[in-house]
């Protein structure tokens, strides 16, 4: 049986990194007495995947783990346990059973919401900005790897971009896994048509707060696939 836990990351444990919160989760499921399946072989390993790694120093409140049992557990009793063992700063939301065939965590993610809150000297001119942005075919950007650069037009890739004024913040959902990924960094510095640093942007609160698989023709979050049991 196949089954995808939802989890948080925040307050201090956004410093630690992706390899990190894989052994802190393979100790969390030995700890809470779930029954996980190994590979074979001479170095077996539990058999769990996550979704793309979360940029170090972000808050998140939708990343992802599925994991094979080789026992049966009701949602919960998992919950139940996996709480018990588990810090604050990484709360566990769900358990669901996964249908047969699904894409694993990592292979099924085609985008990400993320939540921007502003500097206050930022807010005036957003609305505006986020209409001209939308209003786009083309936005043309410099995005550049560990071995060079080149430029990219990333409108077909930010999927919703909306300003909420009582919040002083954007909410957007863009391209995410291993196909098209892209960050928000570089559509508020697109967005603002200057770098980060001279927008006074640097030190941004970004917050992840889901990521989305494509079924039916539409983005479905990662946790409305699967069952309770």
């Amino acid at each position: 049986m196949n089954v995808r836990i939802r989890f948080s990351k925040t307050g201090a444990l956004v410093y630690i990194g992706h390899l990190d919160v894989m052994r802190y989760f393979q100790k969390l499921l030995k700890r809470a007495g779930i029954d996980v399946a190994y590979s074979e072989g001479f170095s077996p390993h539990q058999l769990l995947s996550f979704t793309p790694p979360l940029p170090l120093g972000m808050e998140s409140f939708g990343e992802y783990a599925d994991v094979r049992l080789t026992g049966s557990v009701s949602s919960h009793e998992a919950l139940s346990r996996l709480k018990a063992q588990s810090v604050p700063e990484i709360d566990i939301m769900s358990f669901k059973m996964l249908p047969e065939g699904t894409e694993n965590a990592m292979a099924a993610v085609r985008s990400a919401e993320y939540e921007v809150r502003l500097p206050d000297n930022m807010t005036k001119a957003t609305a505006a900005a986020i209409e001209d942005f939308m209003g786009r075919v083309c936005v043309n950007v410099i995005k550049k790897t560990k071995k060079s650069e080149k430029e990219v037009n990333i409108r077909p890739l930010v999927h919703s971009l909306t300003f909420d004024k009582i919040k002083g913040s954007i909410n957007m959902v863009i391209s995410s896994g291993s196909t098209d990924n892209l960050k928000p960094e570089l559509v508020l510095s697109a967005l603002f048509e200057r770098d980060m640093d001279r927008a006074g942007l640097i030190d941004t609160d970004i917050k992840r707060i889901d990521q989305y698989t494509f079924k039916d023709d539409r983005f479905v979050s990662l946790d409305g696939i699967g069952t309770i049991i």
